[in-house]
C-alpha cells in the first residue's frame, strides 16, 4: 500500500466514524491537494484490497474490518514509539488531579487539553477503595450527549464501586 493510500484510508476511517455516512471522494478532496478523480482511483484500489466497501452503486465507501484493524495497528505503533508516558497519559493524569474526592467533574471540548478531544466531553469522578487510596473512572463521549443521564450514571457507578469495596 502506498503512503497516499494509507493517508486516504486513515481519512476515510476518521470521516466515517465522525459522520456514520459513506465517504465520497468529494469529501476527501477537502483533506488532500489532489483531484477527486485521483482519490476515486485510490479508493478503487483500496476496495480491491478489501480495505473499503461500497454499500450501493452511487454511494461513497465505508471502511472494512481490515481497514479498522490497520488503523488500530498504526495507532498502537505510534503509541509504542512515543515511550511509556505519552502526551495522552500526561493530560489525563493532569485532569484526574483536578477532581476532588466525592466530586464529579465535566470537561467539555477545549477544556480537555488534548488536541483530538475538542468535539468530546469527559466526565470523571473519584471513588475510594480504601482509607488512603482512591481511583478514577470516566466516560468520554461526543459533546452531543445526554448529560443528565451520563452524569447520573457515573455517580451511581461511583456509589456502587465504593459500596463494593
Amino acid at each position: 500500500m502506498t503512503k497516499r493510500q494509507q493517508e486516504i484510508l486513515e481519512a476515510i476511517v476518521k470521516e466515517y466514524v465522525k459522520s456514520s455516512k459513506p465517504v465520497s471522494s468529494k469529501n476527501l478532496a477537502e483533506y488532500f491537494e489532489i483531484s477527486s478523480a485521483t482519490i476515486r482511483n485510490e479508493m478503487k484500489e483500496l476496495e480491491k484490497k478489501s480495505y473499503l466497501q461500497k454499500p450501493h452503486t452511487s454511494a461513497g465507501r465505508v471502511p472494512s474490518e481490515k481497514a479498522y484493524r490497520l488503523f488500530i495497528k498504526s495507532l498502537e505503533d505510534t503509541a509504542v514509539s512515543k515511550g511509556p508516558e505519552d502526551a495522552f497519559e500526561k493530560h489525563f493524569n493532569y485532569l484526574f488531579k483536578q477532581v476532588g474526592q466525592e466530586e464529579t467533574k465535566v470537561f467539555i471540548g477545549k477544556e480537555i487539553p488534548m488536541v483530538r478531544m475538542k468535539k468530546f466531553t469527559l466526565i470523571i469522578t473519584n471513588y475510594k477503595i480504601s482509607e488512603k487510596k482512591q481511583e478514577t473512572i470516566g466516560l468520554i463521549s461526543p459533546t452531543r450527549m445526554r448529560y443528565d443521564y451520563n452524569i447520573s450514571l457515573i455517580n451511581k457507578l461511583r456509589e456502587m464501586l465504593e459500596d463494593y469495596e
